[in-house]
């Protein structure tokens, strides 16, 4: 699930015609549909959320989170409902589609816009499946108002502790699934999207990422970086450390690349 990367020049932007819209967040979707045009199909950064959507604050309350999880339950489980529930991998899975849908359209935003987004959980609404897991979502997207860096590397961090950490916390919270699992899903997500960048990126700032986001322990701000050593690399490829155990699911298989093969 889960792209590339490539800022661009605020002067490339002057040339784009008079009656293209101008704003950060039309350059966000005009972004989407140049380099990841799929993304238009679940992500929406220039349209209002519509009433049925909801935020971090509101999805993450514990009555809402348990009908979503309870909803998402049935659905894994309806072809053998009277197996035992395993709660970790499923929370896993939910988790994989949530962050598999947002993570790689927010890194995008982030790296090319030619300055950074907020990022902020109020700044995102999203609309769940039937079945209780994430569907689409809406970006409400407004520039920082800071005077970080803007390099790469500080917009990584900032997507990492800004836009997922709340939701890793608010996963972990349910008591059903330890944070380390969602995190090594998430590396293996922003290793993907890495690997996609290199049709457009410069290989170097590329490598540089990929250092940084797996083999420093911490992040600029001295917190632990939670991505750290979720992949290694081998033989000049980037693997995971460990199996993401959806395949304990009823009816879902290990992944190509899985660890326990």
């Amino acid at each position: 699930m889960a792209y590339f990367a490539f800022r661009q020049p605020e002067k490339e932007w002057e040339q784009v015609p008079r009656f293209f819209p101008r704003t950060l967040s039309d350059k966000v979707k005009a972004t989407f549909t140049r380099h990841s045009p799929w993304f238009n199909d679940f992500i929406f950064p220039a349209s209002p959320p519509p009433a049925d959507t909801l935020t971090l604050a509101q999805w993450s309350q514990p009555a809402e989170l348990s009908i979503l999880l309870a909803r998402y339950a049935t659905h894994c489980y309806r072809d053998e409902p009277e197996r035992k529930q395993e709660n970790k991998p499923l929370l896993s899975l939910w988790a994989q589609w949530y962050t598999g849908l947002l993570v790689p359209p927010l890194m995008l935003a982030q790296l090319t816009m030619p300055q950074p987004i907020d990022l902020s959980p109020e700044r995102v609404s999203v609309r769940f499946h039937e079945t209780g897991r994430a569907e689409k979502f809406w970006l409400d997207v407004q520039p920082t108002h800071n005077d970080a860096p803007q390099d790469a590397i500080a917009r990584i961090e900032d997507l990492i502790e800004t836009a997922i950490t709340p939701v890793v916390s608010t996963l972990e919270s349910t008591g059903h699934i330890n944070g380390k699992l969602i995190w090594s899903n998430l590396g293996y997500i922003v290793n993907w999207f890495l690997n996609q960048m290199s049709q457009f990126h410069p290989l170097g700032e590329l490598a540089e990422l990929h250092q940084h986001c797996f083999l420093s322990p911490q992040l600029r701000s001295g917190r632990a970086n939670p991505l750290f050593r979720t992949m290694l690399e081998r033989e000049k490829q980037w693997v995971r450390r460990t199996c993401c155990q959806r395949n304990r699911l009823p009816g879902v298989q290990q992944c190509g690349d899985c660890t326990l093969k």
